[in-house]
Formats: structure tokens, C-alpha cells, sequence
């Protein structure tokens, strides 16, 4: 277990690049959390509006102190506020909040919001210099545009889990990580950035229509070749290289192909390689294997291939690496709940504070705070909303 005294936190010592950026964040699970999250990381002042029954993901075990792992992690440094925008006055909190917002982030089926008000149209005629982000499966129009857009399911009609089976010859197996949520995130950061950017030249907003499956295919290094109809060899394939095992049951991941470097593996691994070369990646991968399984441990099989300018790496948890010596220098955890480490935003700056401000909150625990800080609401208007079941 990753320890949060084992590590450094820098204080919030110089400006923060989004500092004076107001955004108001309507999403729940991971692609439209992870973009909020970064933009907390970057300094803007993110509200997130759940309804009284939360965020989906804040009931993914595991929970600590109440709160999901994987929730903490997507939602640190915002504010939390609990407004149920069925309600008519729930919707008005909602559409006053976007007033004074800069941007409007969600990611709900299109049109949902809109039936409540909230739709980019309306928004931005009260005020003109929002920008509305919307995330969904396949776009704001189109003939998809009222499909689910999962990740899994993308995964599987994008290309993700046939080009995997496909190049490495094995059956198709779903992904452990939401790739197309992932991607979508934070590719919806660069939008968001890049419009704030125009605004201050134009002085106008704009509604920016992010497709999970579009962010998938653009983040797919291999879909350009395949749209080639390419057959022959291809440079970077990372999912030909060799994994081994050594005598003490260490598994090892050999960087390089196992074809192409064969005779320089089999030298480093003190092997003959033979009187032919093999024919195919699959004997050589075979022959690589039974070579490296000679050696005790890691440590002397990595130490061999030193010596050959090559490289094998261990294969291990996440965990192992976050507690190494490099992982506490940099700093790339950051508490996120009382508990929960999460990492920490990947880049560091010279000029600016980037990272997690705060912790990931209980539903409607910042409720209170925003509408007197933002709106200026009296307790008796307060009490209204909260007896009417607008907001909790």
C-alpha cells in the first residue's frame, strides 16, 4: 500500500494557469469527470452538480470513508453541489450558475439537458460567452447520435479489441482501462483551452461536440495503417516483444522484436542461436523464452542485456513503481480523499502551480457556499429551494 506521508506537496506558491476560470460541470463516471478534473488541476474553479442520488461512479467500491476510489480520482478539487434540475427550481439554480459560468461541461445523451433548459441554445443566448462542452458516444447529430456510447462498446466497434487480436494472433479480449472515456477527457481539456483562447480575441463562446468514437480513432496509432489495407511489417509493434521468466518466476518484458534482433537477444542471453535463423516471430519468441528462463533473476538477466544495449523490463503492479524513490521525488500521487491516493496531473511548470487543489467532496457538500458565494441567495431563499427538493 502506497503511503500518503511518503510523499512531497508543493504549496500553491505561484499562479495557477486557469486561476479566474469559472466551469460548470454536469457528468458522472469517467469522460467528462476526468476533463473537470484537469481543469481543477489547472486552476479553474469547477462546480459540479449531481442529483440527489450522486454520481454513479461514487458507489464503485472500493469506498473509503464513504467515498469511491475511483470517484475521488476523477472528481478532486471541485466543489460539489446537489441540485435536482428535474425540478423547476432546480433547473433555475442550474441555468443561473451557467450565467456565471465560463464553460458548461457534460456528457449526457444529446438532448437531455436541453428538455430542462440547459441546452447549448438557450445557455449561450443569456450568455454569449460560454463554452458548452458535450461529450456522448457519437455526436450531437448524425444518424448515431442517439446510440449509448460505452467504452467497452467502442472498443469493440472502434477497432481497439480486433486490431489486438488480430496482430497478436490471439483471441479478442476486452480492455481493463476505458481508453475511449480516457481519451475523450482529456482531449476535451485541449478544446476547452483552445476556445477560452479565441474568446479572449472574439470575445464570443461556442458549443464544442466531442464523439467518443472519434477520440478513440484519433488516438489510435494503428487505425492509419489498417486504413491502408497494409499487410506487411509494421516498425512500432510493441505487442511482438518477447515476455520471459526467470528461474525465481520473475516475468520480464524484452523491448524489441523477437524476430528482428534475434541473433542479438540469443548473444546477450548467452545462447547459440542456432544454425538458421527461425522462420517466424513465434519460434523466435520461443527460442528467446527458453534462453532467458537460464537466469536466477531479473537483476541478471536485465544486467546481460545491459551489456548488449538491450533492454528488459519487469513486469509489475502500478504500485511498485509509485513507490519508488522516483515516484515520491516527482510526486505523482496526490490525496484526493481522505485515503485515497490518485494521481497527480503529469506535467510540471516553471511559471505556474498545476495539481489538486482539494478533495473530492460529499454530494451537496459545497451547496450552501456556491449559492451565497455565486448566486448571492439568502438563507430564506436557500430554505425555499431546499423545501421544494431543488437542491440538497
Amino acid at each position: 500500500m502506497v503511503h500518503p506521508d511518503r510523499y512531497r506537496y508543493s504549496k500553491f506558491v505561484l499562479p495557477r494557469p486557469l486561476d479566474g476560470v469559472r466551469v460548470l460541470e454536469l457528468s458522472q463516471i469517467v469522460a467528462g469527470p476526468a476533463c473537470g478534473r484537469l481543469l481543477a488541476d489547472l486552476g479553474a474553479e469547477v462546480i459540479k452538480i449531481e442529483s440527489p442520488t450522486g454520481d454513479l461512479a461514487r458507489s464503485v467500491p472500493p469506498e473509503i470513508e464513504g467515498v469511491g476510489a475511483l470517484y475521488a480520482q476523477f472528481n478532486a478539487g471541485k466543489r460539489h453541489v446537489c441540485v435536482d434540475i428535474r425540478t423547476p427550481g432546480g433547473a433555475e439554480v442550474a441555468t443561473a450558475l451557467a450565467d456565471r459560468s465560463d464553460v458548461f461541461l457534460e456528457n449526457f445523451r444529446p438532448g437531455a439537458l436541453a428538455a430542462h433548459g440547459l441546452g447549448y441554445q438557450r445557455l449561450s443566448e443569456r450568455n454569449p460567452r460560454l463554452i458548452y462542452l458535450s461529450i456522448s458516444g457519437f455526436g450531437q447529430d448524425g444518424p448515431w447520435s442517439e446510440r449509448r456510447g460505452h467504452a467497452p462498446l467502442l472498443h469493440a466497434e472502434g477497432g481497439t479489441m480486433e486490431a489486438g487480436s488480430r496482430l497478436r494472433g490471439a483471441a479478442p479480449q476486452p480492455e481493463v482501462y476505458q481508453h475511449a472515456d480516457l481519451y475523450s477527457g482529456y482531449l476535451g481539456v485541449s478544446a476547452v483551452c483552445a476556445a477560452l483562447y479565441q474568446r479572449d480575441r472574439t470575445g464570443l463562446g461556442q458549443h464544442l461536440d466531442l464523439a467518443l468514437a472519434e477520440a478513440l480513432l484519433y488516438a489510435s496509432d494503428q487505425v492509419v495503417v489498417d486504413l491502408l489495407d497494409y499487410d506487411g511489417r509494421r516498425e512500432f509493434d510493441t505487442w511482438t516483444y518477447p515476455v520471459v521468466t526467470t528461474a525465481n518466476g520473475e516475468v520480464v518484458c524484452l523491448i524489441g522484436n523477437p524476430l528482428r534482433l534475434f541473433d542479438r537477444w540469443m548473444t546477450a542471453l548467452g545462447a547459440e542461436p542456432g544454425p538458421a535463423p527461425p522462420l517466424d516471430e513465434q519460434s523466435a519468441r520461443a527460442a528467446i523464452v527458453e534462453a532467458a528462463a537460464r537466469f536466477a533473476d531479473a537483476i541478471s538477466l536485465q544486467a546481460a542485456l545491459a551489456e548488449h544495449r538491450l533492454i528488459g523490463a519487469v513486469v509489475q503492479p502500478a504500485t511498485r513503481l509509485l513507490e519508488t524513490d522516483w515516484a515520491i521525488s516527482r510526486g505523482v500521487l496526490a490525496e484526493a480523499s481522505p485515503g485515497v491516493m490518485v494521481p497527480a496531473a503529469p506535467w510540471r511548470s516553471t511559471g505556474a502551480t498545476i495539481g489538486v487543489a482539494g478533495t473530492a467532496g460529499s454530494i451537496g457538500e459545497h451547496t450552501t457556499d456556491v449559492l451565497t458565494e455565486v448566486l448571492g441567495l439568502a438563507d430564506g431563499q436557500l430554505e425555499e429551494l431546499r423545501d421544494s427538493g431543488a437542491i440538497r
